[in-house]
């Protein structure tokens, strides 16, 4: 079977097939969605305590970090947190400004801006150092190594990139990938993750009276933002951290920022990891792109009602400015993106497009074509690029062989971010084409769990369904197979389709297969389904060609 998206259909349920155990003691659907993951031992999907967690002291330098912290507070020293411009940087932030700042330090919250770049350098280092004593950098740092040994600053770095063979030597990093040792899925950890860990560490060492529990809301913002492999750790945080946001909703919990940010999200009743992927995270992302991230940190912190209301209306503002652009954007890089089918890399640039979507943009190429894909806004003497990957391919360490070409780069397996000479655009795509030769240069196939056709979610379905929430990376929503149905476009929005599927509506967001879809058309359709809403993935080729 054949999608019009060009894909392969894999029947996962003709391949895999459940133990009898196992359909016994939880049916067989969700039997089957347990076995094509890989649960082997279904606590591990369903028993999501936070005593599961692996202990903190297994983070390389956490303890001593905390204790640089914790001085730092008690000698009355000026501190100042250092975060990235994304959501999980900017949690991140969230969580130690607030537990410094109910500790009573003197500390200070900074984020940069898509025209500072990411992570330090001279001038921001340079500034720093004439007002703090101590700088705490959060989801960036690591490869900062000219930087931060350059400075006389006291320097504490908790990030979660991956780690260079050169590191800073005058900085204390809280960093899980530094140890090799480090058990896996503490090394898969965001760094808003992190920030939870010290946040527990420095309250209990200063005697606060604080539950840190209640910042995991913005640890679940963090990691589902940051796209973190859903592994047993992340899914307890995150599971734990969509129960705080419920709270929030109900009001058992005071947080108006994140409440007005809810609201704004269209959020009402439940949070799914599909709430915080496509609704949350973007709009806390989008002041980063094409303003200012601050307003979107000072909107986790406001306490105040009225204040965070208008806070919440501003990232509404600037995220439907965003969408305006990634659209923009991501029409002009597809088009030039078909020009490469048949290589393994696609390398793209252009002046006029926005430094600020490159990622959103790279990431949607990516996942429609099935290899990795760089995206450059191209300057005059400098480009800025964004690049992301597939499950299966490291990008990080294939770019690797290419750092001597760039002027700064960090990032992780499924994505990185690049800043080199623009004379050398055209070297970049070529050795990079020639590094990740062995990606396979068509569609990846598309994995379906098991035929169920959409009339069939029946409430207690859809219960059964939730209990592997939350969803991500290696546990993804389940896909289903219908049967063929009659299909009808019945709205065409932002490059975001509403589909009628038999009597059952979906919403469609792979632009390609809306714009192959014909009235009248009668046909097989893959959908998944998370928060109990419905999405088609996929409609069966009927002509056979694309």
């Amino acid at each position: 079977m054949k999608g019009v998206s060009g894909r392969e259909w894999y029947l996962l349920s003709d391949q895999i097939k459940p133990e009898e155990d196992l359909v016994r003691r939880f049916g067989y659907l969700l039997a089957q969605l347990l076995v094509n993951r890989g649960f082997e031992d279904p606590r591990s999907a369903f028993d999501l305590k936070l005593k599961y967690l692996i202990p903190y002291t297994f983070l390389p330098n956490l303890e001593e970090g905390a204790r640089r912290i914790v001085e730092a507070v008690k000698k009355r020293k000026r501190i100042l947190i250092f975060g990235d411009y994304d959501v999980d940087g900017i949690t991140g932030s969230a969580i130690l400004y607030e537990v410094l700042r109910r500790a009573g330090a003197r500390v200070v919250p900074v984020l940069p801006n898509r025209g500072t770049g990411y992570g330090l350098n001279d001038y921001l280092i340079s500034l720093f150092s004439r007002y703090a004593d101590l700088l705490i950098t959060v989801d960036n740092g690591t490869s900062a190594v000219r930087e931060i040994d350059g400075s006389g600053i006291e320097v504490v770095v908790i990030d979660h990139h991956n780690v260079p063979e050169r590191t800073p030597e005058r900085a204390v990093l809280v960093n899980p990938k530094l140890k090799e040792s480090v058990p896996k899925d503490l090394q898969e950890i965001s760094s808003s993750a992190m920030c939870f860990y010290m946040a527990l560490v420095v309250s209990r060492q200063l005697g606060l009276d604080i539950d840190v529990r209640n910042f995991l809301d913005l640890v679940a913002l963090g990691t589902v933002g940051d796209v973190m492999p859903m592994n047993r750790t992340n899914r307890i945080l995150v599971s734990k951290g969509i129960a705080v946001l419920e709270g929030v909703l109900r009001g058992t919990l005071s947080k108006p920022g994140v409440r007005a940010l809810l609201k704004i999200s269209g959020i009402k009743n439940s949070v799914s990891s599909r709430d915080i992927a496509y609704s949350i995270a973007p709009r806390l992302n989008a002041p980063g792109r094409v303003g200012n991230p601050k307003i979107s940190l000072h909107l986790l912190l406001e306490d105040r009602a009225e204040r965070a209301e208008l806070l919440a209306r501003k990232v509404e503002i600037l995220n439907s400015r965003r969408r305006a652009i990634t659209d923009l954007v991501y029409r002009e890089a597809r088009e030039r993106a078909r020009e490469q089918k048949d290589r393994s890399f696609v390398s793209l640039w252009n002046p006029g497009w926005h430094v600020g979507v490159l990622g959103i943009v790279a990431g949607r190429l990516s996942a429609q074509l099935g290899k990795p894909v760089a995206v450059f806004a191209e300057g005059k003497e400098q480009s800025v690029g964004s690049v992301r990957s597939v499950e299966g391919i490291d990008v990080y360490e294939g770019l690797r062989q290419l750092s001597h070409l760039f002027l700064k780069w960090g990032g992780h397996s499924q994505a990185a971010g690049v800043t080199l000479s623009s004379g050398l655009l055209e070297e970049f795509s070529r050795r990079a084409e020639d590094i990740f030769e062995h990606v396979p240069r068509k569609p990846p196939p598309l994995y379906v769990d098991m035929e169920l056709p959409p009339t069939a979610l029946s409430p207690q379905i859809l219960s059964q369904i939730d209990r592997l929430e939350p969803y991500g990376e290696g546990n993804p929503p389940p896909t289903f197979l219908s049967p063929e149905e009659n299909i009808q476009l019945t709205e065409l929005k932002f490059g975001r389709g509403r589909v009628r599927v038999g009597s059952v509506e979906m919403v469609c967001w792979e632009r390609d297969v809306v714009e192959r879809l014909k009235s009248g058309l009668r046909a097989r359709v893959v959908y998944t389904v998370s928060g109990g809403r419905l999405s088609l993935i996929d409609v069966e080729d009927r002509d056979g060609a694309r």
